[in-house]
């Protein structure tokens, strides 16, 4: 559909199996709506090519949210695991109709060209944009990452969208990255909790 991308990126997983799983995967952009102020996409990979029930994705990991991009920055919200209903969808575009600045309070900024200061929630969150050379990278991580805490790392770089990007929980639980040159991004040191992994 001229509404949708597909990129192809290299691969690393390691899910309930508890095993490595390297392997090339499709990103799917697809385009819900176009607004005065920008476009709406949700994201998504394409199931994992295994046999083993424990190696498909859980925890919704495949859905990488929604996507709101203006001309100045790129506003993220997570989707639900059960991926992007019409009845999800409906709700987002309305909000964007109804009042678009009130509505984005509830989003993140994971891109933008100064890059934003670290703020950290009552959860103990952190979630910031750090601006680099062409690189704009977006970090959230809880400071006791273990168990169930979250952590998302998404590198943007001019002209080319996401380049990078790791997402998983607690001790490498349910962990997917994917990047355009996997080996020697996953080299790079995007700091704690990040590091732990390479």
């Amino acid at each position: 559909m001229p509404t949708q991308k597909e990129v192809e990126y290299e691969g690393y997983f390691y899910p309930y199996s508890y095993r490595d799983i390297w392997q090339d995967i499709s990103l799917h952009i697809k385009e819900l709506k176009s607004f005065q102020n920008g476009s709406l996409y949700a994201l998504e990979l394409d199931q994992l090519n295994v046999t083993d029930p424990f190696d498909q994705f859980a925890l919704g990991r495949e859905y990488l949210g929604y996507y709101y991009v203006t001309s100045e920055d790129i506003y993220y919200m997570p989707s639900d695991t059960g991926g992007y209903t019409e009845e999800k969808n409906e709700i987002i575009i309305s909000g964007l109709e109804s009042d678009e600045d009130l509505f984005l309070k509830e989003w993140t900024i994971v891109c933008c060209e100064n890059g934003t200061a670290d703020v950290v929630d009552d959860a103990g969150y952190h979630a910031f944009v750090e601006a680099d050379g062409e690189k704009r990278i977006f970090r959230y991580y809880n400071d006791y990452f273990y168990g169930s805490k979250d952590y998302l790392l998404m590198v943007w770089e001019k002209g080319k969208g996401i380049v990078y990007y790791m997402h998983g929980n607690g001790q490498k639980n349910m962990h997917v990255e994917f990047g355009t040159d996997l080996k020697k991004q996953q080299k790079e040191d995007y700091g704690y909790p990040y590091k732990l992994f390479h």
